[in-house]
């Protein structure tokens, strides 16, 4: 064994009994990320349920009470109350008793049985701008929905008029539309990303409060090899907890993994790195734990929130989403979405793959040259 890896070695068991008598570090880097992990799946869902429906109607026929039954078949809609008056109604939705409520008019019937179009006004709250987008939808659909079975029921023609533009849609993928796929793949990159930061920053300011640091210098080791001795007991952590949040997604969601596997650690291991090379960078520049944690607060919100992994890429502006491609964690949500739900081909995720590696070997180098420079 030469002398790089006895010294090596030794750092490295030091780093791991430092790290056995910090139980309370294990247990954070460990338990609460499978903790987050089922719970964002479950609460970062865009399906709306159960909106408090009001309903105005000004029709009082047969037509317009078969209409209103539809829409309480309908989970998405939970039809409150019901009023004469629109006003009443803006009242209720004005002291927060409805979230939307729809008007009938008076000649819904008569149009609907001439075949010309009888127009029912929604008015929405609209403080959830997206709550109030997705009822939008749910709303039109269901009005078409509504009037086919209207149309069956009476003798006209349900289907589409003749020279109409008919859509017909096939899913890939993701064919039952199954929402929390889409937020755990993000969460799972993030998870991995942060808590290489967040550990590789405390472990290495640690050094500093304690005045250990000194110590070490005193060694004949050198400064890469007490770098690599630091942060190889994270990395095994965080290639644990990664390979554990698949394990838990897969249990719970049913989360499919169809790609690469050596594809999905490889990713892990250079954004592990890229993680690890940010926290040791911030540590470098602070003089304790606390300070360190609240570089890391500052520098990781930015790059969750361009990176992806919570909402798509093409709704952000386009200055935010030239300036994901500065954001290592773009690249590894993007390999691991392709590798567990698409099984995508390796051509078409190599170039994520590769400025991934590019990240983790920049962020690593700046951080061994900042501990150096220390």
């Amino acid at each position: 064994m030469t002398a790089f890896l006895r010294r090596y070695v030794a750092l490295t068991v030091k780093e791991i009994q430092q790290l056995r008598r910090n139980r309370g570090l294990l247990i954070q880097l460990l338990i609460p990320p499978t903790v987050v992990l089922v719970i964002f799946g479950f609460a970062l869902n865009p399906k709306v349920r159960d909106l408090r429906m009001g309903v105005v109607d000004q029709s009082l026929t047969p037509q317009s009470r078969a209409f209103i039954n539809s829409l309480t078949e309908n989970l998405s809609f939970d039809v409150t109350r019901r009023f004469v008056r629109t006003q009443d109604a803006e009242d209720a939705l004005n002291k927060m008793d409805l979230d939307m409520f729809i008007v009938i008019p008076q000649d819904f019937s008569r149009n609907l049985r001439r075949g010309h179009p009888s127009d029912v006004q929604v008015v929405l709250d609209a403080v959830d701008a997206n709550t109030a987008n997705i009822a939008q939808g749910y709303l039109k659909q269901w009005l078409l929905v509504a009037l086919t079975q209207y149309n069956t029921w009476n003798g006209l023609d349900p289907t589409t008029p003749t020279g109409a533009v008919r859509v017909r849609s096939t899913v890939l993928y993701n064919p039952g539309l199954v929402t929390p796929w889409f937020y755990v793949t993000g969460i799972m990159s993030i998870l991995i990303f942060i808590n290489g930061s967040l550990v590789a920053s405390a472990l290495a300011v640690k050094e500093k409060e304690t005045g250990t640091i000194e110590q070490l210098l005193m060694t004949p080791a050198q400064t890469v090899e007490m770098l690599l001795a630091k942060t190889t007991p994270v990395f095994i952590l965080l290639m644990i907890v990664l390979m554990l949040a698949l394990g838990v997604s897969m249990v719970v969601f049913g989360l499919p993994f169809r790609g690469s596997f050596w594809l999905f650690i490889v990713s892990g291991m250079f954004a592990s790195l890229a993680g690890i090379g940010i926290g040791v960078t911030l540590a470098t520049v602070s003089k304790s734990q606390q300070q360190a944690q609240l570089l890391t607060f500052f520098v990781n919100p930015p790059l969750t929130l361009i990176s992806g992994a919570s909402s798509p890429l093409e709704n952000m502006p386009q200055f935010f989403q030239k300036l994901s491609y500065f954001d290592p964690l773009r690249y590894l949500v993007t390999i691991i979405r392709g590798v567990t739900i698409k099984d995508a081909p390796f051509s078409a995720l190599w170039p994520n793959l590769a400025a991934l590696a590019a990240f983790a070997l920049i962020l690593f180098s700046i951080s061994a040259w900042r501990f150096r420079k220390q």
